[in-house]
Formats: structure tokens, C-alpha cells, sequence
């Protein structure tokens, strides 16, 4: 049937892998389940250049007309090095802690109308703040040379002894120290 969904394993939509069906547990006060998911999602993040698979260990708690979601999510990501452009694989391990709610509320997701709930917007906003600002391949990393590009971690930059002048040299002349210290201009 076109646009129906169908579940794989325990209440989880093939077709949308972070999407839960809580029905049952919201019909049971305090019941619990453990749901294991695995799926993709796209984080465009300029620093990130690839990602793997995203997989979830989670418990889905009903607690009062709610469902509290908790537990740990994973993934690959490939970056570059900011400093030397290097690849930088990391693995990356967040926990989980959403609440969804049963009535409209603006600052809590809430169970869809067939009893389902969306985690694609919470692993994704959670993975997304635990990637790192400014990627490095190690503390230590050099970079690449300004002149040239070459990556200094490498190998050592030669024939560029002679220092650059600052762009501001020419401003220099433009204050002067009078004979009591104040400066005055030209």
C-alpha cells in the first residue's frame, strides 16, 4: 500500500530508522523498552567531510502521558585538520536525553498522532554539538606553511628565512613621540 510504513523488529519504521512506535508503552504507566537503532542522517557541518552509520542504544520510558527517551548514540565521522588539512577520523559517543510529550507544548517534541516518535532531530542535534570546533589532527600539529603549503609536520620548510614585512610597516612613521611622551601626528 503507497505511503503506508512497516516495522522492523520492535516498533521501529523501516523506511524512517530513527522513527519509534510508542503506542504500546503509552497504554502501560512506567513501562519500559529497549530499542536499538541504526540508520543515516546528514550533518552538513563544513568541518565534517564524511560520516558513517549513526546507531543508537536507547531506553523509551512511558512516564505519565509522556516518554522519556535516554541512552547513547554512535558514529564515524571523517574531518580535515584545521591546521594542516589532514584527515581526522573520529568516533564519536553522545548520550541521549529527550522527553516527548503526548500534549502541544513548544518546547518539548511531541508523540505524533499515531503514536510514533521522531528521534531524527535529537541524535542529529546532539551529534552535531559534540563535533568539534576546530578539528585537529593531533595538539602538537604544525600546519602548513604560509609561503608555500607545505605541511610542517612532515617535513621542515626551507628558504623562507628572510622575514616578511608587516602590512602595517608603512603606518609606523605616522605617530611620533613628542619631548613629554604624548603622541601626536605628523
Amino acid at each position: 500500500m503507497p505511503g503506508s510504513r512497516t516495522f522492523v523488529g520492535t516498533g521501529v519504521f523501516r523506511d524512517q530508522p530513527f522513527t519509534v512506535d510508542v503506542s504500546n508503552l503509552l497504554q502501560r504507566p512506567g513501562a519500559r523498552r529497549r530499542v536499538l537503532l541504526s540508520g543515516a542522517l546528514v550533518l552538513e557541518l563544513d568541518q565534517v567531510d564524511d560520516s558513517g552509520p549513526i546507531n543508537a542504544d536507547l531506553e523509551v520510558q512511558e512516564t505519565g502521558g509522556s516518554v522519556l527517551v535516554r541512552g547513547e548514540v554512535t558514529s564515524y565521522l571523517r574531518m580535515r585538520c584545521n591546521r594542516c588539512l589532514g584527515e581526522v577520523p573520529t568516533d564519536l559517543s553522545i548520550s541521549l536525553v529527550q522527553l516527548y510529550v503526548t500534549e502541544p507544548d513548544e518546547d518539548v517534541p511531541r508523540i505524533g498522532s499515531d503514536g510514533s516518535i521522531d528521534l531524527s532531530d535529537a541524535i542529529h542535534d546532539e551529534l552535531c554539538l559534540s563535533v568539534p570546533l576546530v578539528p585537529l589532527c593531533s595538539g602538537a600539529c604544525r600546519g602548513l606553511c604560509p609561503t608555500c603549503g607545505t605541511d610542517l609536520n612532515v617535513e621542515p620548510c626551507e628558504g623562507h628565512t628572510a622575514e616578511r614585512g608587516s602590512p602595517f610597516a608603512a603606518l609606523e612613521g605616522w605617530l611620533e613621540t613628542s619631548p613629554r611622551g604624548a603622541k601626536t601626528s605628523r
